[in-house]
């Protein structure tokens, strides 16, 4: 029997969240402090190539209020702690605990783990470290959020298993990103950010589509010149909504080609670069539908002027409030090891959403979609809820499989047909279950064949869109690599 542990990787960002915890947990017994709270930066990592150390980080909700410890527990069925066995720590690992010091006005600590054997393929050995009590004296400071890691040996592909991944419910909050190799899953909520920048070569910018967000090309290079009175704007507001015709026009193209995107690719020279006008979408939904509904979709978030420049090897936003004369501007960076750097112009900051490009296979998000506009010959956006993309930016490439022609559990290897893979994220989607009573529910005639970007083959079958109380946003899904 092979036996696997699966890892819930959802750190909502450490930071993000450890400071929201921060301002909610206030302390009667210390009028004007903040509680002290700690979290392991992330849930889990895994040791690749030819690595032999770790550096795991523990995060702080502030900086240290006086000098302290965070003490640490390990569990490991399969591995030795010693210099002469599997693994060591500094700090030492003394009866069971290794004690992490930190000093006051210290943001985060850390404490490393060094690999001193390898793994053979196929073999699966981790460890794991809880948060024990963090101790600083005379003041109250806990662990919330990631206390637990998981330090996995090992490089090999999970065999796979089935994953629920934490949306939300029928709000649908969350983008939840799933690795399958590692089993993984990393959750954000979808309005921390608005704006993604392209960290490849090409100088490209998505909007984010899970708000439901729209742009359209002003044709000006003016910010101060354009506000809510400009003839254009009135025109292409009326232009930017679902079920408008040729509204597909200001969204960017579900299929995930870069080219295909609201704004045009940021040209080197600054005239060519024109202000946009920004549909911010709707806020999150607060809502409760009725049963087998979704409410993602809140209050209407607005419209901004955007104008993106390059600068170098990064780029320059400018942004402001439509009838705003003065606008703000802010140099946003790439990112190597990811697809994108995300911002907020609400909030005015880089938001961390996606994990590293390699270290996800699927995104389950609210999204637009483009549609044939019934009784007019032409196409409209339109929003989806329960939709999964697969990250074609990544490599990740997928096909669906009728059950007409596949039964999903004699489904193996040889069965594969290379030619099917499409690196278009849309290949899952929506398609895989229906909304409209009394067929409601997951599709049970089709299931999806993936490819990631290191070869690994897996199958994939939905086995639910709502839980037990048939409430919306609960999906569940299985898989099982092929070898």
């Amino acid at each position: 029997m092979i036996w696997f542990k699966f890892n819930k990787t959802i750190p909502f960002l450490s930071l993000f969240l450890l400071a929201l915890l921060a301002i909610s947990c206030s302390n009667d017994d210390y009028p004007g402090q903040e509680d002290f709270v700690v979290a392991f930066e992330k849930a889990s990592d895994n040791y690749s190539g030819e690595e032999t150390s770790k550096n795991i980080a523990i995060v702080f909700s502030s900086p240290a209020p006086g000098d302290g410890k965070v003490d640490l527990t390990y569990d490991s069925e399969t591995l030795l702690y010693g210099e002469d066995k599997d693994f060591t720590s500094e700090p030492n690992i003394s009866d069971g605990v290794i004690s992490v010091p930190f000093s006051k006005g210290s943001s985060s600590i850390s404490f490393n783990i060094f690999k001193h054997t390898d793994t053979l393929s196929g073999e699966e050995k981790s460890i794991q470290f809880d948060i024990a009590e963090v101790i600083i004296p005379d003041f109250p400071a806990y662990a919330q959020g990631n206390t637990s890691m998981q330090v996995n040996f090992s490089e090999s592909a999970s065999l796979g298993g089935s994953i629920s991944p934490e949306i939300g419910g029928p709000n649908e909050p969350n983008q939840v990103y799933v690795h399958l190799a590692s089993q993984t899953e990393t959750a954000v909520r979808r309005d921390i950010w608005d704006l993604g920048f392209y960290s490849g070569e090409e100088f490209y910018v998505k909007l984010n589509s899970s708000l439901y967000m729209f742009a359209g090309s002003l044709k000006t290079t003016d910010m101060s010149s354009i506000n809510s009175n400009s003839s254009l704007v009135s025109e292409l507001k009326n232009k930017m909504n679902f079920l408008v015709e040729d509204s597909h026009q200001y969204v960017d193209h579900p299929n995930g080609n870069l080219a295909e995107l609201a704004i045009q690719e940021i040209n080197e020279n600054d005239e060519e670069n024109p202000v946009y006008l920004v549909k911010m979408g709707n806020e999150i939904g607060t809502d409760q539908p009725e049963t087998g509904s979704v409410a993602v979709a809140g209050a209407d978030r607005g419209w901004k002027k955007i104008r993106i420049l390059r600068q170098g090897e990064d780029y320059l936003l400018q942004y402001a409030d439509l009838d705003d004369i003065e606008y703000q501007e802010t140099t946003i960076p790439k990112t190597p090891g990811y697809s994108f750097t995300f911002y907020s112009v609400v909030d005015s900051q880089i938001a961390q959403v996606e994990p590293e490009t390699e270290n996800w296979d699927l995104n389950f998000t609210v999204n637009i979609e483009i549609e044939n506009l019934p009784g007019t010959g032409s196409e409209t956006a339109y929003g989806f809820s329960d939709y999964v993309q697969t990250n074609s930016l990544g490599d990740v490439k997928a096909y669906r499989v009728s059950t007409e022609d596949y039964n999903y559990d004699e489904f193996n290897i040889s069965d594969i047909e290379e030619s099917e893979f499409d690196l278009d994220q849309r290949i899952i989607g929506s398609s895989w279950r229906n909304t409209i009573p009394p067929d409601r529910g997951v599709l049970n005639t089709i299931f999806y064949v993936l490819k990631d970007a290191t070869g690994n083959y897996y199958k994939l079958k939905f086995m639910a869109m709502e839980n037990e109380n048939g409430l919306r946003g609960y999906p569940k899904f299985k898989y099982e690599l092929l070898q």
